[in-house]
């Protein structure tokens, strides 16, 4: 989709991808994405969806150390049907997006780890093998602990 690089259908409640522009953001508008979730630490989007309809949120979550806490938020937000469908980005849709999505194909779709980090890191997303801390953030998740945290149900 123009505007919206490495765009990815994750569920009928899900989309994932890099970095939108602000054209990109009324495509996904027209896609009928309700919520945008920016994983980004520094960069909002504020400015580029200002005339949209689309609800946001900024979950600053690094590479280097996901927060449980940011992930128990993604995780109630893109659980709930009011808010769905989500669209999740960081600024290249690969690393901390696919620990998202990986965690949701785990916590809401019961997919297995091992599934899930097959899925992250060679599902054609750009994973970068630089950030093998994510795949072992994933495989040692607690995901009941960080399900009950979000209130989410799976």
């Amino acid at each position: 989709m123009p505007g919206v690089p490495n765009l990815h259908r994750v569920s009928e409640n899900l989309y994932r991808g890099a970095q939108p522009t602000a054209d990109g953001f009324k495509q996904l508008e027209r896609l009928g994405v309700k919520m945008v979730l920016n994983l980004r630490s520094s960069r909002s989007d504020r400015d580029e969806i200002e005339g949209t309809s689309l609800a946001y949120e900024h979950i600053r979550m690094t590479t280097w150390n996901p927060d449980p806490e940011n992930v128990s938020r993604f995780l109630k937000i893109a659980t709930d049907n009011r808010r769905t469908p989500v669209f999740v980005h960081c600024r290249h849709g690969a690393d901390r997006t696919g620990t998202v999505c990986a965690i949701y194909r785990i916590a809401v779709e019961g997919w297995s780890k091992g599934e899930a980090i097959e899925e992250m890191t060679k599902g054609g997303f750009g994973y970068h093998s630089i950030w093998k801390n994510l795949v072992d953030y994933v495989r040692d998740l607690d995901v009941d602990s960080i399900m009950r945290s979000a209130g989410a149900k799976g």
